[in-house]
């Protein structure tokens, strides 16, 4: 179940990259028509951190005891995405612009309803703290985001999905972003691993001879 439910969220980790390959972000600072009002500043930082051209992110569950377990790896790396889950084998995706953020099915706002808390001290520097509802495809959940004072990008998110309506195999995940370059560095890609076919299997690569935890940064 839970390397069905990879393979999925890799497909869409292909519909939030970008072709640029600058080190810079990129948002455009202006509104889009269609956007919630409310997510301006959410928005836009969330356009600085997915047109950035190399970082690197871990999903993780939130488990019950406040504990997380590593789920996936993901590196964005210039006009590639690298991704894997817990002890498996590295998958390589081309990534595709996305300058806006619109959910690339539907062409609806991915965050609404958006409220700005109280400001957060968190090992990244103080942030700005949001709460909104997020919708991607036929996803939704309430969500958390943490954004960096100092350089406008997403520090963390907490996603809690709505019943039977969430991207991966459990209900709660942290996304934890990671902008050091030391960090996205490209990993070995096995031969069987280089495209994800759900068509041909395996529709992920499992490499069961050299497992690997994954580290949270």
């Amino acid at each position: 179940m839970r390397v069905i439910a990879a393979a999925v969220y890799c497909l869409i980790l292909t519909n939030i990259g970008t072709v640029y390959g600058a080190e810079d972000s990129r948002s455009s600072h202006l509104a889009f028509n269609g956007e919630d009002k409310s997510c301006y500043a959410v928005n836009r930082a969330y356009e600085n951190t997915r047109n950035s051209g190399r970082y690197s992110y871990t999903l993780s569950e939130l488990q019950e005891d406040g504990h997380l377990r590593p789920y996936m790896e993901v590196r964005a790396i210039d006009n590639f995405i690298y991704s894997r889950i817990e002890n498996g084998g590295w998958g390589e995706e081309r990534r595709r612009p996305i300058l806006t953020p619109f959910d690339a099915n539907s062409g609806l706002p991915v965050f609404t309803s958006c409220k700005e808390l109280d400001d957060a001290q968190t090992e990244e520097g103080l942030a700005l703290h949001y709460s909104a509802y997020w919708h991607r495809y036929k996803w939704r959940a309430t969500i958390e985001i943490w954004i960096s004072k100092t350089s406008g990008k997403f520090i963390k998110t907490i996603r809690r999905y709505d019943q039977g309506a969430g991207d991966l195999p459990f209900p709660v995940s942290v996304e934890i972003m990671d902008y050091d370059r030391g960090h996205a560095i490209k990993p070995m890609v096995p031969p069987a691993c280089w495209t994800l076919d759900l068509e041909t299997p395996p529709a992920i690569c499992i490499d069961l001879t050299s497992p690997s935890p994954i580290t949270v940064h």
